[in-house]
């Protein structure tokens, strides 16, 4: 018996010795999954690392500046990974990434894009100081609080513009065509808290009760802005809905859960998988909020939270989808702090569909299969001037004047005709 005691105790000792040893070597306690660090193995590569650092500070022919090295390391370093998805971000790249997840940021309120040498205004956000302002679209952004603004990206212009809440910044204008019509002119304009609208409805029949709510994104907002035009669309009697998810790039996924519980009562929404394939599956929590006929919109830039959402309702029955494959990104990220403002975005799972589909490079199939238009009946190329993804009048909007037509059929058949 004592002979079996010492065997037992030798046993574990050693057990427990190879564990400590590998725990050390690798910087990982095995089977658990955790991760403490690089460990003792990965101090040879961490010394070459440094060793590189050490020489550019003292050898290289010019001074460097130490900060613009760790910089250029910590970006080299997740993009050495070779994934799309995991990248690092400096603490500007990052703030201007946090705008679109929070939902909210200071400025005048207007969305922009550079347009050749120019930042342009695309459209101004109803009831911002950019629209009260009198700002239009196409409008050329030539100067901010009297810096020269042409030639640089949108990212620094619209960097420029925010600012303190409550604080003046001076936009100058120029408006018209160059050389014909175009006048330049001065306009300040006081920054205040902007609210993104991610989620919003309307009645596209109300006689009908036919209902339309478009999600352009899923940020912290989005939950509560999609309840609320929910709620809205109910009081005006709704009885069928368009749920547009084109060009919706995805966002914060227990927002999108948030909302996709509000489709699937019971049953998965999605599976994800972690590191070494543990998979957590997310469900329904028992009721929704959505019960009449649901016709989705979906197409190439669909992607990601919005696949997932798509993913939810196909697999679960319970709307039809209408439009082209999706994007196909079937990856989550997870943004680490790394200490002053700056991010890294780091993959952390996949997610399979209901069904068990990784969509990843492939999308989500639509049940009704259909693109928009690229020319008009006399064969010209179409021009979408004023489209505006939410009109059933637009014949250029086949797959929205579609889904129109499925509802009509759906409340057909409830009233039995």
């Amino acid at each position: 018996m004592k002979r079996n005691r010492t065997i037992l105790t030798v046993i574990v000792i050693i057990l427990v010795t190879n564990l400590v040893t590998y725990s050390l070597a690798t910087g990982a306690i095995p089977w658990i999954g955790y991760y403490w660090g690089v460990g003792l193995a990965g101090t040879g590569e961490l010394s070459r690392l440094t060793n590189q650092y050490r020489l550019i500070l003292t050898k290289y022919i010019d001074e460097v500046d130490p900060a613009v090295l760790v910089e250029g390391a910590l970006a080299g370093m997740a993009d050495a990974l070779g994934d799309p998805y995991t990248y690092y971000m400096d603490p500007r790249e990052y703030e201007d990434f946090d705008i679109s997840l929070t939902g909210e940021y200071v400025g005048v309120g207007m969305v922009v894009e550079k347009i050749g040498d120019y930042v342009c205004v695309v459209s101004p956000m109803r009831g911002s100081p950019a629209e009260r302002a009198g700002l239009r679209a196409r409008d050329r952004i030539v100067g901010v609080d009297g810096r020269n603004v042409v030639g640089l990206s949108s990212d620094i212009v619209a960097g420029l513009i925010r600012g303190k809440e409550g604080t003046p910044v001076t936009l100058t204008i120029a408006r018209g065509t160059p050389g014909e019509t175009e006048e330049t002119f001065d306009v300040t304009l006081v920054r205040e808290r902007i609210i993104i609208t991610s989620a919003f409805g309307d009645m596209l029949y109300p006689a009908e009760g036919l209902g339309y709510i478009q999600i352009t994104e899923f940020s912290a907002k989005t939950p509560e802005q999609f309840g609320a035009a929910l709620a809205d669309l109910k009081s005006k009697g709704l009885r069928a809905l368009v749920l547009d998810l084109r060009n919706n790039g995805g966002g914060l996924l227990q927002e999108c859960i948030t909302i996709a519980r509000l489709f699937v009562a019971e049953g998965t929404i999605v599976q994800r998988v972690g590191r070494g394939g543990r998979v957590a599956v997310v469900s329904g929590t028992g009721s929704a909020a959505v019960d009449v006929p649901l016709v989705v919109l979906i197409n190439e830039g669909t992607a990601s939270a919005a696949e997932i959402l798509a993913g939810a309702i196909k697999d679960n029955g319970v709307g039809i989808l209408v439009g082209v494959t999706t994007f196909g990104k079937g990856s989550i990220q997870t943004p680490y702090e790394l200490g002053g403002g700056s991010v890294l975005r780091l993959t952390t799972e996949k997610w399979l569909t209901p069904e068990g589909e990784h969509i990843s490079g492939q999308g989500i199939e639509p049940h009704v299969r259909l693109a928009l238009p690229e020319v008009d009946g006399e064969g010209r190329p179409i021009d979408w001037d004023g489209f505006t993804w939410s009109d059933p009048e637009d014949p250029r909007d086949t797959q929205l004047r579609y889904a129109v037509d499925i509802l009509r059929q759906a409340l057909e058949q409830e009233n039995g005709g």
